[in-house]
């Protein structure tokens, strides 16, 4: 979407972030999360989108360090989000400040010296154009949101296949775009992400859904199906697939998932879903052989 916007709401397995451009900013969408623009839905998160300064922030207590570009901070009733690149220096380039609830909140791109515009930035007549979608504080943003009894992400290549899901989740390198373009060979079978799925509990039932995150398949849609297999997946030298008892299957999910590992609650969540998608969803261990011989192996399962 190249035309410049005053707001957009975006939705990822239904979870949905309310961007709105401050003063001097207009907003723009790029592909794939173009694809996972809605018109609808009450935003779970409302965001406003600011360009220039950065404000004054407190940096209280540090909860976590990615090592690499962001560290999330809590100060009073909020909290922050700071991103820094070796490139624009150490000051940050970029930082979110969200209240307690993580309801509302605004986000802050600074002017980085040497350029007219920040990262993600250009300038579009008298207003500066903002991309708040890159990476990484949009996956940041909807890993807390759905920590907070919405839902978890995960390392998976997920199909649909005979209107059901097949979520096969893997630790990175284990298949995962490499099984997505194989099912690319099927083109009646929608491949709704190749290397982030998010599974939810909607009306009772298990859900996945495709995010933009794609892998190097580069497979995003934004669709979602019943959730009615779980295969955890590695390379063999043969196509199998061996059942596994629930706790055997939440332990190793808890290994490709994206826990919130600062907030206890959240992970108290997050392990209790895990635990419940592994009691209710049919769970294996798929071992593979990279051809098509697999597809036809999982279609028959």
């Amino acid at each position: 979407m190249d035309r410049p916007l005053d707001q957009f709401k975006l939705s990822i397995g239904r979870v949905v972030i309310h961007f709105i451009a401050a003063d001097g900013v207009c907003l723009k969408v790029i592909e794939p999360h173009s694809r996972f623009l809605v018109r609808d839905g009450k935003p779970d998160l409302t965001l406003v989108v600011h360009f220039g300064g950065l404000p004054k922030l407190g940096l209280e207590e540090k909860l976590f360090e990615s090592g690499g570009i962001w560290t999330l901070y809590r100060s009073g009733a909020q909290y922050e989000l700071t991103l820094s690149a070796p490139p624009t220096g150490p000051v940050p380039y970029q930082v979110a400040v969200i209240d307690s609830d993580f309801e509302r909140g605004d986000v802050h791109t600074r002017v980085v010296p040497g350029s007219l515009d920040g990262p993600a930035a250009k300038k579009e007549g008298e207003l500066t154009r903002i991309n708040p979608t890159a990476y990484p504080l949009d996956e940041v943003l909807f890993v807390n949101l759905l920590s907070r009894g919405r839902g978890v992400e995960l390392h998976g290549c997920g199909v649909v296949l005979d209107g059901q899901g097949i979520l096969f989740s893997g630790v990175s390198g284990a298949g995962k775009s490499t099984l997505a373009n194989l099912w690319k060979k099927r083109p009646d079978v929608p491949i709704l992400s190749d290397d982030r799925i998010i599974v939810r509990r909607i009306d009772g039932h298990f859900w996945m859904f495709g995010t933009p995150w794609h892998g190097d398949a580069k497979t995003a849609l934004a669709q979602g199906a019943p959730l009615g297999k779980v295969c955890l997946i590695k390379h063999s030298p043969e196509n199998y697939a061996l059942p596994l008892r629930a706790s055997d299957a939440a332990s190793r999910l808890m290994v490709r998932c994206f826990p919130t590992f600062w907030d206890r609650s959240g992970m108290l969540y997050t392990l209790g879903l895990l635990g419940e998608i592994a009691e209710e969803v049919p769970c294996c261990e798929l071992g593979f052989v990279p051809n098509e011989s697999i597809l036809d192996f999982v279609t028959k399962m």
